[in-house]
């Protein structure tokens, strides 16, 4: 009977310092897969920024090029009306008169186009920190109409001589 309670108290002790082994080694366990999670969260956002920056970088890039041409386009347009003028200079009188009141009508329309690229250039500086899928459809929806005005506006120039002055 005292070799069972020696063994049994053997056999007792032996387990406890498994169940103490197994639960040192588990706590280590949870503590380095709740480290490597932090990391993995850590690395996920950092990602996250990155792919934002990428294409906050590239939804700059694209919004240059567009401000760009379109301004260049508008300086063309400019100098149409500058060469047109001096045509309606060498017009008839009658002609003159109404070529010269579509020809302001088109300038005026051509400066509050300016005008728009500009208030649409500064909101765009401004909401490029707040860049979301909003900001971009935004863009995109300007970019198409301002291309459908000016658009407009060259085929306007081209028409203002067409069956008027011969």
């Amino acid at each position: 009977m005292k070799k069972l309670k020696i063994i049994v108290s053997v056999v007792w002790v032996c387990t406890i310092f498994l169940i103490a082994s197994c639960g040192d080694a588990a706590k280590k366990d949870l503590n380095d897969a709740d480290k490597n999670m932090k990391e993995a969260n850590k690395d996920l956002k950092e990602a996250a920024l990155d792919a934002n920056e990428a294409a906050k970088t590239k939804f700059r890039a694209d919004w240059q090029k567009f401000k760009a041409e379109s301004d260049s386009e508008i300086v063309a347009m400019k100098n149409q009306t500058v060469e047109i003028r001096d045509k309606i200079d060498k017009a008839n009188k009658k002609e003159k008169v109404k070529l010269s009141s579509k020809l302001r009508t088109v300038e005026q329309k051509l400066d509050s186009q300016k005008q728009k690229l500009e208030m649409k250039n500064k909101e765009f500086e401004a909401g490029i920190e707040k860049f979301d899928a909003s900001v971009k459809a935004g863009n995109e929806s300007f970019k198409r109409e301002f291309r459908h005005d000016m658009n407009e506006l060259g085929t306007a120039i081209k028409d203002l001589f067409k069956d008027n002055v011969k």
